[in-house]
């Protein structure tokens, strides 16, 4: 418990330190997150801790539109049921590992476009950047020195590389896009990140990478940030670059360490056993089980054949039987929607990530910011199916949340300095009315 007071003091402090700039204060929150995270090998208490203090510095909302209204009240009736009727521990961990990144982007985007405190410059988003990426190399390193080197960067059996950097693309993105960072500082950033990523050996992660960072590369080949300037020769070294890599990993090394280190030869592993036992159970499961779930701290121990489908399932695996016996939580995330709140869950998430991407595309302008937020939600989507992230996707939710607010916050103000403008043509007066 020492070290769980250890990570809330560090976030107090941060609070309090950085209580004018909250880039600053999520910063070092995540940073002491993962830190303590890698030293306890389990992310339960951890992980409620990381939550439970990004809820404090995102604050209440305010104003609620309609379709985040629906999506809160599924998410309360949920937890009331789970925690009335069901199981306390269970609602809690399905709650915050699996749809707090839900609450978490909501919490962001309700009615703060105004809010001074999450306003950043060049030097707040280098901050975080550095710091994050400082703290994953620091990561591997430590892993590497207690299990040698070369080995998957894990803490107990979770992958926690490249938890931090997958939202550290976005604001990678963003500051090379708004000429905040040089191309130069880009470049390394990006390649740091990369490397922590397949180092990682999470397919998942990668796929949320490769998205925003192929809008990022496309703008950086073609130099949009100067105008082309340098589009030619960058292409060029590119291709020289992509030509050798090529020739190293399929003509010299014949493929072998890409498919060792991409994990390509692993396959779905034991997800098929928990792929096939959700989908049995949810086809003998009663009309109502297949529309609401089973809670977010219920079983499906009650429907009929239940223990013929956990031994179906684990036909090829005997280690399997006794965990499909209690598993409520599976590792492809659509599966454990599915579970927990049936066809109803799937059509919120739906309606979720198509709020989600509604409110990045509506926003005139901008459109290779966008394009990024867009490709970065896109790789959240789809690496879902492999295994949620170290941080249940609050991280880099978070942060889509913030880039989003940003767009809108610069439509807000180009509107009322045109509003001033036409105030100023007609009165004559800028100070009176700006």
């Amino acid at each position: 418990m020492i070290i769980y007071l250890f990570q809330s003091l560090i976030s107090l402090a941060a609070l309090w330190y950085y209580r004018d700039n909250r880039i600053r204060y999520l910063t070092i929150t995540t940073v002491a997150y993962f830190m303590l995270y890698f030293a306890t090998g389990d992310f339960d208490i951890s992980l409620s801790l990381y939550f439970g203090f990004l809820i404090i510095g995102a604050g209440l909302p305010r104003n609620i539109e309609m379709s985040s209204l629906f999506l809160l009240l599924w998410l309360v009736v949920y937890t009331i049921v789970g925690v009335v009727f069901q199981d306390l521990f269970a609602t809690a961990t399905a709650l915050i590992t699996r749809f707090g990144y839900i609450i978490i982007f909501l919490f962001m985007l309700l009615d703060k476009k105004t809010d001074s405190l999450w306003k950043a410059d060049t030097e707040d988003y280098r901050f975080i950047v550095r710091a994050g990426l400082i703290t994953e190399l620091a990561i591997v390193a430590l892993v590497w020195m207690r299990t040698g080197i070369g080995s998957r960067v894990v803490a107990g059996n979770q992958p926690i590389g490249a938890g931090i950097v997958i939202g550290l693309t976005a604001v990678i993105g963003w500051c090379y896009l708004r000429k905040m960072f040089t191309a130069a500082e880009t470049a390394v950033y990006s390649l740091i990140s990369v490397v922590v990523t397949v180092l990682s050996g999470t397919r998942g992660y990668m796929v949320i990478i490769a998205l925003p960072l192929a809008v990022v590369m496309l703008a950086y080949l073609l130099d949009l940030p100067e105008k082309g300037k340098n589009a030619l020769i960058r292409i060029g070294v590119c291709c020289l670059v992509a030509a050798a890599a090529i020739i190293c990993l399929f003509v010299i090394d014949r493929g072998e360490t890409f498919i060792q280190v991409l994990r390509l030869d692993e396959g779905l592993g034991y997800r098929e056993n928990e792929n096939f036992f959700v989908k049995e159970i949810m086809r003998r499961a009663p009309w109502y089980n297949q529309l609401f779930g089973f809670g977010f701290g219920g079983n499906a121990s009650h429907v009929s054949g239940f223990l013929d489908v956990v031994q179906q399932a684990s036909w090829n695996r005997e280690f399997m039987f006794p965990r499909l016996l209690t598993r409520t939580i599976f590792h492809n995330y659509w599966y454990t929607v599915l579970f927990k709140t049936g066809i109803l869950g799937m059509f919120m998430i739906i309606l979720f990530y198509g709020l989600m991407l509604r409110k990045i595309f509506c926003v005139k302008g901008q459109s290779w910011e966008k394009w990024m937020l867009g490709m970065m939600v896109t790789g959240n989507i789809v690496s879902l199916t492999f295994h949620i992230t170290a941080t249940c996707s609050i991280f880099e939710m978070l942060l889509v949340a913030f880039f989003i607010r940003q767009l809108e916050n610069e439509q807000i103000e180009i509107r009322e300095r045109k509003k001033c403008e036409e105030r100023v043509s007609q009165y004559g007066t800028f100070r009176k009315f700006c």
